[in-house]
């Protein structure tokens, strides 16, 4: 039993790695199973035996790098809450938070930057639904804590800068696989200090224009009162 448990997940973990190659190169339209399946090494048979549709194997590709990611995410931003005992957290803090996480995992996982930037970018109809489900509560997290240390700036504002944050996390991704250098440990880590310094700067600035002038975001999905809530924070005109 154990034999086939071990087989098991040795070809579904195939499946996912030969998923998150062709998917990230060619989208969901340009791969068929039978393409996965031999890329993969293993019959057709199997990819629809742990899969069930090419839907439920995208799906899972996403979300098997992005869901210990983001939990990683709310662990240390926790962990840092914990320490603070209810105190503001230092903006600096949060943003390493809530970057480093999915930094290190584009890093160790070069196929997944290029197929998680082409979702976050373009993702197929099906996979909004997931995608919600996993960032809406996590960004909310940050969106929190923010709030708390920068309560001079509306909700949606923080919003905005946090997609602005996140896109200039992608666009870096996507370069770092034709690039070498940037597999240095040391290098890296003074790559992330810049980019949460360079994010720190952005997201803590004046409102470049005053917040009744701010337009209404299709962002984040909650009430239209919580929403007006959110924008009528903050003092800056």
């Amino acid at each position: 039993m154990k034999a086939k448990e071990t087989q098991d997940r040795v070809t579904r973990e195939r499946l996912l790695d030969a998923a998150e190659r062709l998917f990230g190169r060619l989208g969901y339209d340009g791969v068929g199973m039978r393409s996965l399946a031999l890329e993969a090494q293993v019959n057709l048979g199997a990819a629809t035996y742990h899969f069930g549709s090419k839907e439920a194997l995208y799906t899972e590709t996403f979300m098997r790098r992005l869901r210990p990611a983001n939990a990683k995410r709310l662990q240390l931003l926790r962990a840092a809450q914990e320490a603070a005992h209810g105190e503001a957290l230092p903006i600096a803090l949060i943003i390493d938070c809530m970057v480093r996480p999915l930094f290190e995992s584009m890093l160790e996982h070069s196929e997944f930057e290029i197929f998680l930037a082409r979702n976050l970018f373009m993702p197929p109809p099906f996979l909004h639904a997931a995608i919600d489900k996993e960032f809406i509560p996590n960004v909310a997290a940050f969106i929190a804590a923010l709030r708390q240390s920068l309560p001079g700036i509306p909700e949606d504002l923080l919003h905005l800068r946090v997609m602005f944050a996140m896109g200039g996390l992608l666009m870096f991704s996507v370069q770092v696989g034709n690039k070498p250098s940037l597999r240095d440990a040391r290098r890296n880590e003074a790559i992330l200090k810049e980019m949460v310094h360079f994010i720190c700067t952005g997201i803590q600035s004046a409102p470049a224009v005053p917040a009744s002038e701010l337009p209404e975001f299709p962002f984040p999905q909650r009430p239209a009162q919580a929403r007006s809530r959110g924008r009528k924070t903050g003092k800056h005109s």
